[in-house]
């Protein structure tokens, strides 16, 4: 068959009978109007038709087939349509139940997605030979043109409070029954007796500003789910390398410093040690991705490819502000608004837990104890809005500050990170203690600065490249 011979996804039977139970049965209207569109249609006729009877129903007025047949009198569409009221009235006569019509939704919505696809594609393929147009511009477009034609065609319903509750029942007794949290556990006590891990669906913004450990503290956060429970976490990297945060993830096992990982600078026993420490790293479900300044909408559709792919349980997002929306929008602060916006929809739609780092901007510098407030979220008070929990990194220490009250206790604040809760919008606000250890980029639960933590080597158990250093001449080892 000939491309111009072609006709466009359609099936004139199908749009027949969805549109006859919508004008037999007003129970079948009242629970999928929402969903009906003249788009879903391809035959003009059937377009004048729908949008009759959605007029009608906008009105309040009642739907059948005199009510319609009027209707099209009175609008003008029985001049559009050969034999208006004959091809009314035969749109019900095959109708023989409507129990099967939202099959017929889901394949009107397939058929017209497809339609749309033909015209996206032809719009495209023009703009794609125009010198003129950046190839990244494009793909923004294309990306956020296509992802507005999916959410026009999956709409979510609303669901009765008793199946929700039921489900909440049988999910607090199965936790019960297994032992285990609802949320993705820190394994930092302080933090998960707070948040009983990271709930699905929050969007947690973490916050400091720089050098308060907030990367480390995301690598900390990344490591101890996939490693103890075997959870997949997907890490967007905007800011350093996915070299350098594997870097950070080896310090942290191996307690060997962080910046002589990086810069290679290892002796030959430290090497092996640093394998034989790092095994958990062989089977660890953290996936990472470096691309830089990603767009949300590309971010996105990353994620869900992830999600799809290998059940992803927790997003890490190092960092907020290093993004772009991938829309054309006035102003940076209202970017970031629509960043936020989208990073809280994620975490809805995937029902995981999706942990953004921010920025905070100067003015906590401006103080005298340097703790931030939420005012100081960089940008866009959005952030603020669009969050579940908003938690700062502040580490006194770095500010000359040697003690720390919280309620009665003094704290020394040699090696002590403080979390502070600004917002927690299911549960209480507070301060968390926490030890950092500086060299190897570690946070543990809190204890009192009573030792100098120190790189202990040990003998590995296994060398897995070995085949590697036996292609070296001995004498020439560049160890």
């Amino acid at each position: 068959m000939m491309e111009e011979d072609r006709v466009l996804p359609s099936d004139r039977q199908l749009e027949n009978i969805a549109l006859g139970c919508l004008l037999v049965n007003k129970v079948t209207l009242n629970k999928h109007v929402s969903e009906v569109n003249e788009d879903l249609f391809f035959y003009y006729e059937n377009k004048i038709i729908c949008k009759s009877i959605l007029d009608l129903y906008g009105k309040d007025k009642p739907v059948d087939i005199i009510t319609v047949s009027n209707n099209l009198k009175e609008t003008g569409g029985v001049n559009k349509i050969e034999n208006a009221v004959h091809y009314v009235v035969s749109l019900t006569s095959r109708v023989v139940s409507t129990e099967n019509f939202e099959s017929y939704l889901i394949q009107l919505k397939e058929l017209s997605i497809k339609r749309y696809l033909l015209e996206f594609s032809s719009k495209y393929v023009q703009r794609i030979f125009d010198r003129n147009i950046d190839a990244f511009d494009l793909i923004s477009s294309m990306q956020q043109e296509l992802e507005y034609c999916v959410k026009s065609v999956t709409k979510q319903n609303a669901e009765v409070v008793r199946d929700i509750h039921i489900r909440n029942i049988k999910e607090s007794l199965n936790y019960l029954k297994l032992g285990t949290s609802s949320g993705v556990k820190t394994n930092l006590e302080r933090i998960d007796n707070l948040t009983n891990g990271w709930q699905k669906s929050d969007l947690i913004i973490i916050a400091g500003r720089p050098a308060m450990g907030k990367t480390a503290l995301a690598m900390n956060l990344a490591l101890s789910p996939a490693v103890n429970e075997n959870k997949a976490v997907l890490v967007f990297s905007l800011e350093m390398s996915k070299e350098q945060l594997v870097g950070r993830l080896e310090s942290l096992l191996s307690g060997i410093d962080v910046s002589r990982i990086i810069k290679k600078q290892l002796k030959k026993e430290e090497i092996d040690d640093l394998d034989n420490k790092c095994a958990p790293l062989y089977k660890c479900p953290i996936y990472i991705d470096d691309t830089p300044s990603i767009s949300l909408l590309e971010l996105k559709s990353k994620a869900r490819k992830m999600h799809l792919e290998n059940n992803i349980e927790l997003i890490v997002i190092d960092y907020l502000q290093l993004m772009r929306s991938g829309y054309k929008i006035g102003n940076r602060e209202q970017e970031i608004a629509e960043i936020s916006r989208g990073l809280k929809s994620l975490a809805k739609e995937l029902n995981v837990p999706v942990i953004a780092l921010s920025q905070l901007s100067r003015a906590v510098e401006s103080r005298a104890d340097k703790k931030p407030l939420l005012s100081d979220l960089r940008e866009s008070g959005q952030i603020e809005q669009d969050a579940d929990m908003v938690v700062f990194c502040y580490r006194p220490e770095y500010y000359e500050i040697e003690t720390y009250d919280i309620g009665s206790e003094q704290l020394n604040t040699d090696g002590l990170f403080m979390l502070i809760w600004a917002k927690h919008r299911n549960g209480e606000l507070g301060e968390v203690p926490l030890t950092f250890i500086k060299s190897c980029t570690k946070i543990t639960n809190y204890q009192q600065p009573t030792y100098t933590p120190t790189y202990t080597p040990t003998q590995p158990s296994i060398n897995r490249f070995h085949n590697i250093e036996s292609s070296f001449d001995s004498d020439n080892h560049p160890f």
